[in-house]
């Protein structure tokens, strides 16, 4: 595939500039048509809601750690020692043709070469011998659920990946925990189920620790060799900044988002939003 694409390499940083960033780059795409990858981690420990989730019956309602909604479904991520990835792009540069379902075997392609750069050999959950029967159990985390195309090592899912669809334009985003906090998942679960036999972290895969930075180049090296692509190393420009700034503001970091799933734009922030996109 002959058209450009972007890598966007970022550190770690709380999850309501995450989850702007996200957006602001799903925004622009519609604008500029550039795909970019985006590699990225969280300076502390992190909820992430699922676009339809309820946080009142999904989580213990003691939990001191800060939550944020995603713009995409699927259930709760505690995101903490982990790598990050966000994929935006449009069908036809990855040569998306099938079903939606369909399109997680093809975008997480790129996870499988990841892992066996790593000695680790991945599997769908669908592909994964005897254990059809155990695809589909119905959890409010990630972690414990298990879909089609989730990957599994073994019998233990490892990370998650969710999507948004637009008209013209795809976005994922996936997580791949480095190391699991399992007496922190097990808190913030109101269910009592245990966790332990569910998920696993790349850490006690290898029975050694792993270093972020070197993770994230490797994330970008097996994109490249996934998909034939060669990626462009770039910075945000500052319409995007600008653009995922004013998310940050009006909407990451807000409580009616957050917590009840609204957000009305009007007056100022449809100001702004249109005077980010006009300048593109």
């Amino acid at each position: 595939m002959s058209k450009r694409w972007r890598l966007i390499i970022e550190n770690k940083n709380d999850g309501y500039y995450n989850m702007a960033v996200d957006e602001a780059l799903l925004f622009s795409y519609s604008v500029h048509k550039i795909p970019t990858l985006r590699i990225y981690g969280w300076d502390k420990p992190f909820i992430s809601l699922g676009y339809n989730q309820d946080p009142v019956k999904v989580l213990n309602p003691l939990i001191k750690i800060p939550v944020v909604r995603r713009i995409t479904g699927g259930s709760v991520i505690v995101h903490d020692k982990e790598i990050t990835y966000s994929i935006v792009c449009g069908p036809g540069d990855l040569e998306l043709t099938g079903p939606v379902k369909e399109s997680y075997r093809q975008l997480c392609s790129f996870l499988k070469i990841f892992y066996l750069k790593l000695g680790l050999t991945a599997e769908f959950a669908q592909d994964v011998p005897g254990r059809q029967e155990k695809i589909f159990p119905a959890s409010d985390f990630c972690f414990m659920d298990r879909q089609q195309f989730d990957l599994m090592i073994g019998a233990k899912k490892i990370g998650g990946n969710a999507q948004r669809r637009r008209r013209d334009s795809v976005f994922q985003h996936g997580s791949i925990p480095q190391r699991v906090d399992f007496s922190l998942l097990s808190s913030l679960m109101m269910c009592g189920q245990s966790i332990n036999s569910k998920t696993c972290g790349l850490d006690d895969l290898l029975k050694q620790g792993t270093d972020f930075c070197k993770l994230q180049v490797m994330l970008a090296e097996s994109f490249s060799e996934a998909f034939s692509i060669k990626l462009s190393q770039e910075k945000m420009p500052s319409k995007e900044e600008k653009l995922s700034s004013m998310f940050l503001r009006r909407k990451y970091t807000s409580c009616d988002w957050n917590y009840k799933r609204i957000f009305k734009p009007a007056g100022k922030v449809i100001d702004d939003l249109s005077k980010v996109l006009k300048a593109f």
